[in-house]
């Protein structure tokens, strides 16, 4: 199938509001979107995918941190860890079989799945036993952004998204919102953060693997203009939704996600 890119910017408003409402940078979408429907080459989707999450999750980021859904500290931590993943990622690509790579990833990719489900069990339970009826952040007690334990988390989670990111030309969504949530942001939390440090991992990956891929900017234009559009109406739409609703939505559904993502790695 083959479709005209004039239809790019419709397609990047779809992706752009998906964005925003569950986080991360759409890097998967657009490089499956971009070589699926309108044959765009690989190189050319991945380089075209990084240039277009920076605004995406520009316009994303400014509108969840409006809407009050950042945890700015919690963030930058990530932020610095991936950095440094983007580069270490984009030297081992030239060193390492993609394909050991993607084997490698996907095993990280399960242990956090699991990880989230546990996390999520202990949290449910918190939650019944609990001896009030008010709604309690979970994970509360780890919610300090001074803590070892989160400044811990926040690097290593925010290194393997970054090469995730240098790795295999993605955002590196699977790790930082497996990182986010297991720190114990609420939902909306979670996702507007991971908006806000994708957009500082895509930058760095834009920079490391232009020296890669061929840019055409006119792709990046198309898709760009449709995704930031739906990034900004994304966060207004997901604030007229019940923060609870949310949140029993999205820990079953980010968990899936991972799992399967890490199981993609192996074919």
């Amino acid at each position: 199938m083959h479709l005209p890119i004039y239809l790019l910017p419709v397609a990047g408003v779809g992706i752009g509001v998906l964005i925003s409402l569950i986080g991360g940078g759409g890097g998967i979408f657009y490089v499956g979107m971009l070589t699926g429907l309108f044959s765009v080459s690989m190189d050319q989707a991945v380089s075209v995918s990084l240039a277009t999450i920076i605004p995406t999750t520009l316009a994303a980021s400014i509108s969840h941190y409006r809407a009050g859904n950042i945890r700015p500290k919690i963030g930058f931590l990530l932020v610095a860890g991936g950095i440094i993943g983007v580069i270490a990622g984009s030297y081992l690509v030239t060193i390492i079989p993609l394909r050991i790579l993607r084997i490698i990833f996907g095993i990280f990719l399960l242990v956090m799945g699991a990880g989230m489900m546990i996390s999520r069990k202990k949290n449910q339970v918190k939650e019944e036993t609990s001896e009030n009826n008010q709604l309690e952040e979970p994970n509360s007690k780890e919610n300090n952004p001074f803590s070892k334990l989160l400044i811990v988390k926040g690097l290593v989670f925010g290194l393997l998204g970054g090469l995730m990111s240098g790795m295999l030309g993605t955002s590196g969504t699977p790790p930082i919102l497996a990182g986010l949530y297991s720190m114990g942001l609420f939902s909306l939390e979670v996702v507007g953060t991971s908006v806000m440090v994708l957009f500082f991992i895509a930058i760095a990956g834009v920079i490391t693997h232009s020296a890669f891929g061929t840019m055409n900017w006119l792709l990046v234009v198309l898709l760009a203009s449709g995704s930031v559009t739906g990034a900004i109406i994304g966060p207004l739409i997901g604030k007229r939704i019940n923060k609870k609703t949310l949140d029993k939505f999205y820990g079953p559904f980010f968990t899936v996600f991972i799992i399967l993502m890490a199981i993609s790695m192996f074919f």
